[in-house]
């Protein structure tokens, strides 16, 4: 038997620092969390403390602690599991970007997503179309140095 549907009150939900960092801020929801903290953990090694956000829940989206994270490190790069076009990691980028006084701001904010193209169903091209934690520190060393 079903059991009836019970809405959640999704409020006292929002975004979550899972790793705190002062060189750069990571973003990201689901699946792309776990790619943020190995990303982060690999940076470690290279000499970085990045701080990661885990969003939890999308909507509605409390930007507050995003913010404040961006204002200390002055670097973001989201991670996200849909494509660039119309994926959550645009709005994230505009929220900060509207947001935060572009002097605080000491590199653009990037993205990692998935390619704008169809989703691939042979496992050869698959290890291409998917984001990787390889990926997430390219982007972020991309960040980190300017």
């Amino acid at each position: 038997i079903l059991q009836p549907v019970v809405e959640l009150d999704l409020k006292n939900q929002g975004p979550k620092i899972i790793k705190i960092g002062v060189d750069l801020t990571l973003v990201a929801a689901g699946y792309s969390t776990h790619l943020a903290l190995e990303a982060a953990e690999i940076l470690t090694t290279q000499g970085f403390n990045v701080e990661v956000i885990d969003i939890r829940v999308l909507s509605p989206l409390s930007p507050e602690l995003i913010l404040k994270s961006v204002t200390k490190t002055g670097r973001l790069v989201v991670v996200d599991g849909g494509w660039s076009p119309t994926g959550f990691a645009g709005e994230i980028i505009a929220t900060v970007t509207e947001s935060i006084d572009p002097k605080l701001i000491k590199s653009s904010p990037k993205r990692v997503t998935l390619p704008f193209a169809p989703a691939p169903s042979a496992a050869n091209l698959e290890k291409l179309y998917y984001p990787t934690a390889l990926d997430v520190v390219k982007v972020s060393l991309e960040s980190l140095k300017r």
